[in-house]
């Protein structure tokens, strides 16, 4: 799960990659189908691996030539809902059930480093009758072409061991406790913010983790559409400091939930910030860490 969301950032209308297809269309026991349009020669996917992907995606709004290459037809430009490609930035994920978009996991599996496949995803497989608002209709199937680029294994984060007496408890009823103090001054609104993180349930779950994805998280404070209480979270810490928070259900995703978060979920987070940097101006060079 991500903390805002990545489907979002991604919708950008353009063309897949063109690749001539190479095998014949697996239907899985689940419904989902693929075919491999290029076979790659690197490392195998496999459910716990770190993987990194290019795709372009579609909502299914009707079955004729599933696996044609869409990028090629007008026709199926409003049915397009992103792609990686527009800015070569890839995404990456631990391949487990619906860590990134519900039901993509199942067909990456078995893929290898450099191929290229077209996925389809049954609606019940991907978000069924609720849908995800306003990019996924309700009971809309979807449609991928999908790069994978490497195949790496994870490093497994574990929550970190503090002691419970020390926590603190805010007004809002926000809690945390201090595991390293940082230094540096007080983060502000728009200072853009290198951190890890990783997230729990209370039961102990471990619903996300970007040192698990071997990539930080950059936000830009109070800018980015992010949690309530993790936004408040980082504005109580400065460089170089790690603490853990537990985040109300009201802080966090409340009544709602989503696929990975249940409704009323207290939430608690390992926090590090690891860069704190000031936003340029214009004609400015770079960021500059502070």
């Amino acid at each position: 799960m991500k903390l805002f969301s990545s489907l979002l950032v991604l919708l950008l209308f353009v063309p897949a990659c063109s690749k001539q297809h190479t095998g014949e269309v697996v239907k899985k026991p689940s419904g989902l189908e693929f075919m491999d349009d290029t076979l790659g020669t690197g490392k195998e996917a496999k459910a716990g691996d770190l993987v990194q992907i290019h795709f372009s995606a579609w909502i299914i709004k009707d079955t004729t030539n599933l696996f044609s290459d869409w990028s090629k037809d007008s026709t199926r430009i409003s049915s397009s809902i992103g792609s990686t490609r527009i800015h070569s930035k890839p995404v990456k994920f631990v391949l487990r059930k619906n860590s990134f978009i519900n039901g993509l996991d199942e067909g990456i599996e078995g893929m290898k480093e450099g191929g290229y496949r077209t996925i389809i995803i049954p609606s019940k497989l991907a978000y069924g009758e609720r849908g995800m608002p306003p990019v996924i209709p309700p009971n809309a199937s979807l449609k991928f072409q999908v790069q994978l680029l490497q195949v790496e294994v994870v490093i497994t984060a574990k929550r970190w061991d503090v002691d419970s007496t020390k926590f603190q408890t805010l007004k809002d009823g926000l809690k945390y406790v201090v595991v390293k103090a940082g230094d540096g001054p007080a983060i502000d609104s728009g200072d853009v913010v290198t951190l890890h993180y990783s997230g729990y349930l209370e039961g102990g779950k471990k619903f996300d983790s970007s040192i698990e994805r071997g990539e930080p998280l950059v936000v830009p404070y109070k800018i980015q559409n992010l949690i309530k209480g993790f936004n408040e979270a980082i504005g109580l810490m400065k460089k170089g400091e790690k603490a853990e928070f537990i985040i109300p259900p009201d802080l966090a995703y409340g009544s709602r939930g989503n696929s990975v978060i249940p409704a009323n979920s207290t939430l608690i987070f390992d926090i590090e910030i690891l860069y704190v940097a000031k936003p340029p101006k214009a004609n400015e060079p770079p960021l500059k860490k502070k």
